[in-house]
């Protein structure tokens, strides 16, 4: 009966050890989305009131170039008008989060993302997913 045990315990052991081993494995990236939630109210803000000034030294709190902000509101257009584009990109933004490395044909990169190429997607994809109405007051309102 003893042997019997041991026997069945070890087998036991090596799956949840396995188990064990895939969930730390598993790099989770976690995603902050609060850099292109300014950048959708400064670009409001300045929809309202043109005054590049005031979007210069919003930028520049957020580490962002004119060229940068340009090429993310670019995109939220590019992903507001594209619906299949979207959906495509969410099953892409959930790989990342898992921990995929994505290769990517045509990199553009703003500041502090250069080792990431699907980031700013990321990044941008997930305002979509938690703040769809910030999105829609920009652009709409």
């Amino acid at each position: 009966m003893k042997k019997l045990l041991v026997f069945l315990s070890i087998p036991i052991l090596v799956a949840f050890g396995f188990y064990i081993g895939l969930e730390l494995a598993q790099l989770r990236r976690p995603v902050n989305s609060t850099r292109m939630e300014e950048c959708l109210r400064l670009y409001k803000q300045y929809r309202a009131d043109t005054d590049q000034e005031k979007l210069a030294i919003g930028l520049s709190k957020i580490s962002l170039t004119p060229n940068d902000f340009q090429h993310i509101i670019d995109k939220f257009i590019l992903y507001r008008t594209q619906k299949s584009s979207l959906g495509q990109a969410m099953k892409l933004l959930k790989a990342f989060r898992m921990g995929y490395n994505i290769e990517v044909e045509k990199v553009y990169s703003i500041s502090g993302m250069e080792n990431e190429p699907f980031r700013l997607d990321a990044e941008i994809l997930s305002v979509f997913e938690k703040n769809p109405q910030l999105i829609k007051d920009a652009f709409e309102g």
